[in-house]
């Protein structure tokens, strides 16, 4: 999530938005009444959430709400999850969830992975689940190709243009990025 929020931050500012406070909150925290007054303060025009617990996400709108919060709330993928919803009941009317997949599609190469994670692990396959999966098939496909050779490897990866995965299909520029 550093990567992500430094991203936002960096990218929000070029857009001649600022980001006005970065909140932060802990891993166990399931009260977050201290950092919402915080924002509330600010009268931000939106909030965005980058929590890694679908849960806690869910339990921070439903706070917000509680409290008379109703900024437009932002979340990304890990709020794509039936925890999130559990947790947050009718308060996740209107949040906006930005996704690299799509858990809901009817696509057979989701469908098919999803039920044996399922028969496997007896729960979902959130975003970090598919995307693990993703890339490793990728990387077992160039060794499949290249043998167990680093470069040949890095080379059959640079070679790839596009990628048919589980999450949809990837297109690749000329640095690797999707």
């Amino acid at each position: 999530g550093r990567v992500g929020i430094m991203e936002f931050i960096q990218g929000a500012r070029r857009l001649g938005y600022p980001v006005l406070i970065e909140q932060r909150f802990l891993d166990k925290d399931s009260d977050f009444h201290d950092q919402l007054l915080k924002i509330q303060e600010l009268s931000p025009q939106a909030v965005v959430i980058w929590g890694n617990d679908p849960k806690q996400s869910g339990l921070i709108v439903k706070q917000m709400r509680e409290m008379g919060m109703n900024h437009p709330i932002f979340g990304f993928d890990r709020m794509a999850h039936p925890l999130f919803l559990e947790a947050v009941g009718n308060a996740a009317e209107g949040v906006v969830v930005a996704s690299s997949y799509n858990p809901d599609t009817d696509d057979p190469v989701w469908q098919t992975f999803r039920q044996r994670y399922q028969e496997r692990f007896k729960e979902e396959p959130d975003a970090f689940a598919a995307h693990a999966y993703d890339g490793m098939n990728i990387i077992v496909q160039a060794v499949k190709k290249a043998g167990l050779n680093r470069a040949r490897i890095r080379d059959a990866l640079f070679s790839l243009k596009s990628y048919r995965v589980v999450t949809g299909q990837i297109i690749f520029d000329t640095v690797m990025n999707d």
